[in-house]
């Protein structure tokens, strides 16, 4: 495979801005277009797709002999480099904004520090406390998938093949039960979703169930690519555009969550062997670069959100013809700008900091290049 691989780096901004569109532009209706903005929220299961195949791609070979210390260790200070950093950042900068704006009542200052503790471990998704940034639910359920990274790696990748059945059976069948099951289980305290798939709430076992089972789609399609059978359907030039097609229509179409849900890795192991229109399209310089900038705009927009939405229920933006169309593209035009200038200023530089310490260690740093990392796919959204 090769070493980078653009397609999967588009890929994971498109799916960005589609999260974006989806917070900044709520729509209402059961029209095609009404089901295609809807299912918005299934871009962060496309993430968390994608990050376990990238996952497996960057880090598995680290773990083929089984648990080592020294490789997890390894792996979890890669990750924390990677994700943590812009993490931190936001996250601070809002609490602080909440705290000195005096959005938190006094009464609640100290429960609000707690918040606060569970937000910096990125563990508030556990079952804990709520999410400072609306969109970062996914990167504390994600957080939790990296921790068992050696234990899903072991079974998914390099255990027997009876193994590797039972855990796309239970992938598969987690995703159909988070659809069927009584929503008050799965919700918490979630007042209302878009689709039977869309479970951030941190008191629901909804986000964690979800998150670890796309990864361990995405680790299974990673292993399944290497079959020849599958390489010679899904590798041919026109696969990936028409898969991605099929994923596009059924977009438009209410009630297809599941079904998106499940063909996720078939269009992810396709795009990865980069042939046809729309790998091409995806590896474009535009779109490549929205998603090298797409942990940042995953992060960014979720605090935009709100704001654009008080502000789009103002009488007098309301009163103006176009007025709520032309805030969402301001906006997403200033997350965009924003999220470059947070990737050079703070992703880009850790980055460069986690290579220089791995130098001074003298292991090699085949760090992870842009179009490797999930967002962490992200992660996330108040919605999904």
């Amino acid at each position: 495979m090769d070493n980078e691989l653009k397609s999967l780096t588009g890929l994971r901004g498109v799916a960005a801005l589609y999260v974006v569109v989806y917070h900044f532009h709520p729509v209402t209706g059961n029209g095609p277009i009404s089901a295609f903005f809807r299912h918005g929220y299934l871009a962060v299961d496309l993430f968390f797709v994608l990050s376990g195949f990238v996952m497996a791609l960057n880090y598995g070979s680290m773990f083929r002999d089984g648990f080592s210390g020294k490789a997890y260790r390894k792996f979890l200070i890669r990750r924390i480099f990677r994700v943590y950093p812009l993490y931190l950042f936001i996250t601070t900068c809002l609490a602080a904004g909440l705290l000195l704006g005096g959005a938190v009542p006094m009464s609640n200052v100290f429960a609000f520090f707690f918040v606060i503790v569970a937000n910096t471990l990125m563990i508030q998704s556990w079952g804990i406390a709520p999410s400072i940034v609306s969109s970062a639910w996914s990167i504390s359920t994600e957080w939790a998938a990296y921790l068992l990274f050696p234990l899903l790696v072991s079974i998914l990748l390099y255990s027997r093949k009876s193994y590797v059945i039972a855990g796309s059976i239970a992938s598969l069948a987690s995703i159909v039960t988070l659809s069927l099951v009584d929503p008050s289980l799965v919700l918490g305290s979630q007042r209302e979703r878009n689709g039977p798939l869309d479970l951030c709430a941190f008191d629901s076992i909804g986000p964690m169930v979800r998150c670890i089972a796309g990864f361990s789609l995405g680790l299974l399609a990673y292993r399944i690519r290497s079959i020849a059978r599958v390489r010679e359907i899904l590798g041919c030039t026109p696969m990936s555009t028409t898969i991605g097609i099929t994923v596009v229509a059924l977009l438009c179409i209410p009630l297809s969550d599941t079904a998106l849900a499940m063909l996720f890795p078939a269009l992810i192991i396709s795009l990865s062997f980069q042939r046809g229109l729309l790998s091409k399209i995806l590896g474009t310089r535009a779109i490549y670069a929205l998603g090298v900038w797409s942990y940042s705009i995953y992060l960014i927009h979720g605090p935009f959100t709100d704001l654009i939405r008080v502000l789009a229920a103002n009488p007098v933006v309301h009163s103006i013809p176009g007025a709520a169309t032309a805030l969402t593209v301001v906006s997403m035009v200033t997350v965009v700008a924003l999220s470059a200038l947070a990737y050079s200023a703070i992703e880009e530089p850790a980055r460069s900091q986690l290579k220089n310490i791995l130098l001074r260690q003298r292991v090699s740093p085949n760090t992870e290049t842009a179009h490797h990392q999930p967002l962490p796919l992200d992660d996330v959204r108040s919605g999904s």
